[in-house]
Protein backbone atom coordinates (compact mmCIF):
# COMPACT_ATOMS: atom_id res chain seq x y z
CA UNK A 1 0.00 0.00 0.00
CA UNK A 2 1.49 3.44 -0.90
CA UNK A 3 1.55 5.48 2.14
CA UNK A 4 1.61 9.18 0.25
CA UNK A 5 -0.95 10.77 -1.63
CA UNK A 6 -1.31 10.20 -5.13
CA UNK A 7 -2.64 12.67 -7.64
CA UNK A 8 -4.27 11.03 -10.90
CA UNK A 9 -4.99 13.98 -13.14
CA UNK A 10 -7.15 13.07 -16.71
CA UNK A 11 -7.39 15.41 -19.02
CA UNK A 12 -10.02 15.07 -22.02
CA UNK A 13 -11.33 16.83 -24.75
CA UNK A 14 -14.45 15.42 -26.76
CA UNK A 15 -13.62 11.60 -25.17
CA UNK A 16 -16.85 10.46 -24.57
CA UNK A 17 -16.01 6.80 -26.44
CA UNK A 18 -13.31 6.49 -23.62
CA UNK A 19 -13.41 8.90 -20.44
CA UNK A 20 -15.97 6.86 -18.39
CA UNK A 21 -13.42 3.90 -19.04
CA UNK A 22 -10.37 5.73 -18.13
CA UNK A 23 -11.63 6.89 -15.21
CA UNK A 24 -13.57 4.46 -13.72
CA UNK A 25 -10.10 1.75 -14.01
CA UNK A 26 -8.06 4.80 -12.58
CA UNK A 27 -10.11 4.51 -9.38
CA UNK A 28 -9.93 0.91 -9.34
CA UNK A 29 -5.97 0.45 -9.58
CA UNK A 30 -5.65 3.87 -7.19
CA UNK A 31 -8.63 2.06 -4.51
CA UNK A 32 -6.38 -0.79 -4.14
CA UNK A 33 -2.63 0.27 -3.92
CA UNK A 34 -3.09 3.74 -2.34
CA UNK A 35 -4.12 4.57 1.07
CA UNK A 36 -4.85 8.54 -0.18
CA UNK A 37 -5.99 9.64 -3.60
CA UNK A 38 -7.80 11.80 -5.73
CA UNK A 39 -9.21 11.43 -9.50
CA UNK A 40 -9.40 14.89 -11.20
CA UNK A 41 -11.07 14.63 -14.67
CA UNK A 42 -10.03 17.69 -16.01
CA UNK A 43 -12.96 18.50 -19.24
CA UNK A 44 -11.32 21.23 -21.66
CA UNK A 45 -13.94 22.90 -22.79
CA UNK A 46 -15.74 19.41 -24.35
CA UNK A 47 -18.55 19.88 -26.83
CA UNK A 48 -19.60 16.15 -26.71
CA UNK A 49 -20.66 14.11 -23.75
CA UNK A 50 -17.29 14.21 -21.74
CA UNK A 51 -19.02 16.66 -19.10
CA UNK A 52 -21.32 14.98 -18.41
CA UNK A 53 -19.87 11.27 -17.68
CA UNK A 54 -16.87 12.71 -15.97
CA UNK A 55 -19.99 14.41 -13.81
CA UNK A 56 -21.76 10.79 -13.46
CA UNK A 57 -18.59 9.46 -12.00
CA UNK A 58 -17.39 12.10 -9.72
CA UNK A 59 -21.00 10.98 -8.65
CA UNK A 60 -20.98 7.46 -8.12
CA UNK A 61 -17.23 6.91 -7.16
CA UNK A 62 -15.49 8.11 -4.36
CA UNK A 63 -12.34 10.37 -4.64
CA UNK A 64 -13.39 11.60 -8.13
CA UNK A 65 -13.21 15.36 -8.61
CA UNK A 66 -14.10 16.95 -11.84
CA UNK A 67 -12.91 20.57 -13.29
CA UNK A 68 -14.66 22.23 -15.89
CA UNK A 69 -13.12 24.59 -18.68
CA UNK A 70 -15.64 27.08 -20.28
CA UNK A 71 -13.86 26.30 -23.68
CA UNK A 72 -10.90 24.43 -25.01
CA UNK A 73 -7.38 26.28 -23.40
CA UNK A 74 -5.54 25.58 -26.64
CA UNK A 75 -4.14 22.05 -26.18
CA UNK A 76 -1.71 20.03 -23.94
CA UNK A 77 0.54 22.91 -22.61
CA UNK A 78 -1.69 24.81 -20.89
CA UNK A 79 -3.36 21.62 -19.63
CA UNK A 80 0.31 19.58 -18.35
CA UNK A 81 0.62 23.57 -16.61
CA UNK A 82 -2.55 23.53 -14.86
CA UNK A 83 -1.93 19.98 -13.59
CA UNK A 84 1.39 20.94 -12.03
CA UNK A 85 0.39 24.50 -10.64
CA UNK A 86 -2.66 22.83 -8.88
CA UNK A 87 -1.63 18.96 -7.51
CA UNK A 88 -1.38 19.55 -3.36
CA UNK A 89 -0.61 15.58 -3.42
CA UNK A 90 2.94 13.92 -3.23
CA UNK A 91 2.67 12.22 -6.54
CA UNK A 92 1.17 13.33 -9.68
CA UNK A 93 0.45 10.71 -12.63
CA UNK A 94 -0.94 12.97 -16.01
CA UNK A 95 -3.01 9.95 -17.61
CA UNK A 96 -3.93 9.75 -21.54
CA UNK A 97 -8.00 9.87 -21.79
CA UNK A 98 -7.97 8.44 -25.16
CA UNK A 99 -7.38 4.34 -24.22
CA UNK A 100 -4.37 4.24 -25.79
CA UNK A 101 -3.12 3.69 -22.45
CA UNK A 102 -4.94 0.78 -20.57
CA UNK A 103 -5.26 2.79 -16.92
CA UNK A 104 -4.92 -0.79 -15.35
CA UNK A 105 -0.96 -0.73 -16.06
CA UNK A 106 -1.05 2.11 -13.43
CA UNK A 107 -0.63 -0.73 -11.62
CA UNK A 108 2.61 -1.91 -12.48
CA UNK A 109 4.38 1.58 -11.46
CA UNK A 110 3.38 0.71 -7.73
CA UNK A 111 5.92 -1.37 -6.72
CA UNK A 112 8.69 1.59 -8.10
CA UNK A 113 7.13 4.53 -6.14
CA UNK A 114 8.65 3.95 -2.15
CA UNK A 115 12.19 3.76 -3.93
CA UNK A 116 11.81 6.48 -6.90
CA UNK A 117 10.86 10.20 -7.47
CA UNK A 118 10.34 9.47 -10.93
CA UNK A 119 8.98 6.51 -12.25
CA UNK A 120 8.43 6.68 -16.04
CA UNK A 121 7.18 4.11 -19.16
CA UNK A 122 8.28 4.30 -22.50
CA UNK A 123 5.44 2.94 -25.38
CA UNK A 124 6.65 -0.56 -26.58
CA UNK A 125 5.62 -1.28 -29.92
CA UNK A 126 4.08 2.20 -30.67
CA UNK A 127 1.07 2.92 -32.30
CA UNK A 128 1.28 6.34 -33.45
CA UNK A 129 2.27 8.16 -37.12
CA UNK A 130 5.80 8.24 -38.57
CA UNK A 131 5.59 11.80 -37.96
CA UNK A 132 4.64 11.80 -34.20
CA UNK A 133 7.42 8.95 -33.72
CA UNK A 134 9.90 11.43 -35.97
CA UNK A 135 8.58 14.35 -33.66
CA UNK A 136 9.95 11.91 -30.56
CA UNK A 137 13.22 10.93 -31.92
CA UNK A 138 14.24 14.72 -32.73
CA UNK A 139 12.88 15.76 -29.17
CA UNK A 140 15.06 12.88 -27.45
CA UNK A 141 18.02 13.96 -29.33
CA UNK A 142 17.87 17.18 -28.83
CA UNK A 143 17.40 16.61 -24.91
CA UNK A 144 20.73 14.64 -24.91
CA UNK A 145 22.78 16.97 -27.20
CA UNK A 146 21.47 20.39 -25.02
CA UNK A 147 21.28 18.79 -21.32
CA UNK A 148 23.02 15.72 -21.55
CA UNK A 149 20.23 13.75 -20.14
CA UNK A 150 17.63 10.96 -21.62
CA UNK A 151 14.54 9.64 -21.06
CA UNK A 152 12.86 6.54 -22.72
CA UNK A 153 10.08 8.48 -23.85
CA UNK A 154 9.46 11.80 -22.72
CA UNK A 155 5.61 12.38 -23.30
CA UNK A 156 4.19 8.60 -22.13
CA UNK A 157 2.89 8.20 -18.47
CA UNK A 158 4.96 8.69 -15.59
CA UNK A 159 4.73 9.16 -12.04
CA UNK A 160 6.54 12.62 -10.67
CA UNK A 161 7.36 12.97 -7.14
CA UNK A 162 6.14 16.43 -6.30
CA UNK A 163 8.71 17.78 -3.88
CA UNK A 164 11.11 17.93 -6.98
CA UNK A 165 8.70 20.29 -8.66
CA UNK A 166 9.06 24.24 -8.21
CA UNK A 167 6.22 25.04 -8.80
CA UNK A 168 7.84 28.91 -9.62
CA UNK A 169 9.51 27.74 -12.35
CA UNK A 170 6.92 26.74 -14.42
CA UNK A 171 5.91 28.69 -17.45
CA UNK A 172 5.26 28.50 -21.06
CA UNK A 173 2.16 27.17 -23.04
CA UNK A 174 3.75 24.05 -24.96
CA UNK A 175 4.10 20.20 -24.59
CA UNK A 176 8.13 21.35 -23.47
CA UNK A 177 6.53 22.23 -19.81
CA UNK A 178 6.59 18.04 -18.90
CA UNK A 179 10.12 17.73 -20.26
CA UNK A 180 11.38 20.85 -18.18
CA UNK A 181 10.39 19.09 -15.24
CA UNK A 182 12.43 16.25 -15.94
CA UNK A 183 15.29 17.79 -16.40
CA UNK A 184 15.06 19.69 -13.57
CA UNK A 185 14.35 16.86 -11.23
CA UNK A 186 17.30 15.01 -13.01
CA UNK A 187 19.53 18.06 -12.08
CA UNK A 188 18.49 18.10 -8.57
CA UNK A 189 19.55 14.18 -8.37
CA UNK A 190 15.80 12.63 -8.73
CA UNK A 191 16.31 8.89 -8.63
CA UNK A 192 14.59 7.66 -12.13
CA UNK A 193 12.80 4.46 -12.99
CA UNK A 194 11.85 3.48 -16.22
CA UNK A 195 9.87 0.80 -18.23
CA UNK A 196 8.14 -0.46 -21.42
CA UNK A 197 4.73 -0.75 -21.02
CA UNK A 198 1.80 -1.48 -24.32
CA UNK A 199 0.68 1.04 -26.55
CA UNK A 200 -1.76 0.93 -28.05
CA UNK A 201 -4.33 2.53 -31.31
CA UNK A 202 -6.72 5.19 -30.78
CA UNK A 203 -9.67 3.67 -31.64
CA UNK A 204 -12.08 7.10 -31.22
CA UNK A 205 -11.53 10.90 -31.67
CA UNK A 206 -8.78 12.97 -32.87
CA UNK A 207 -4.94 13.26 -31.50
CA UNK A 208 -3.96 16.82 -31.56
CA UNK A 209 -0.82 17.20 -29.68
CA UNK A 210 1.55 16.84 -32.72
CA UNK A 211 0.39 20.33 -34.48
CA UNK A 212 3.19 22.55 -35.85
CA UNK A 213 2.51 25.16 -33.13
CA UNK A 214 3.14 22.59 -30.20
CA UNK A 215 6.21 21.49 -31.69
CA UNK A 216 7.73 25.25 -32.31
CA UNK A 217 6.77 26.21 -29.01
CA UNK A 218 8.32 23.14 -27.73
CA UNK A 219 11.46 23.73 -29.54
CA UNK A 220 11.79 27.72 -28.76
CA UNK A 221 11.46 26.92 -25.19
CA UNK A 222 13.69 24.02 -24.96
CA UNK A 223 16.39 26.30 -26.19
CA UNK A 224 15.49 29.19 -23.81
CA UNK A 225 16.01 26.56 -21.13
CA UNK A 226 19.00 25.60 -22.10
CA UNK A 227 20.10 29.30 -22.46
CA UNK A 228 19.07 29.93 -18.64
CA UNK A 229 20.73 26.61 -17.03
CA UNK A 230 24.33 26.62 -19.02
CA UNK A 231 26.72 27.85 -17.68
CA UNK A 232 28.77 26.77 -14.04
CA UNK A 233 27.30 29.30 -12.10
CA UNK A 234 23.71 28.47 -13.08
Amino acid sequence: MIEESVQAFIPAFNEEATIGTVIERTHEVLSRHCRSFEVLAFDDGSTDATPAICDEAAKKLKNVRVVHQAKNGGGWGPVVRYAFLNCKHDWLVIVDSDMQFDPYDLEKFMPYLPDNDIVISGRKDRHDSAMRKFITFMDKLLLKLLFGVSFYDLHWIKFIRMGFVDKALISGDSPFIETDVLIRAKRRGARVKEFWLPHYPRLHGTATGASFRNVYRSVREMFALYIRLRGPAR
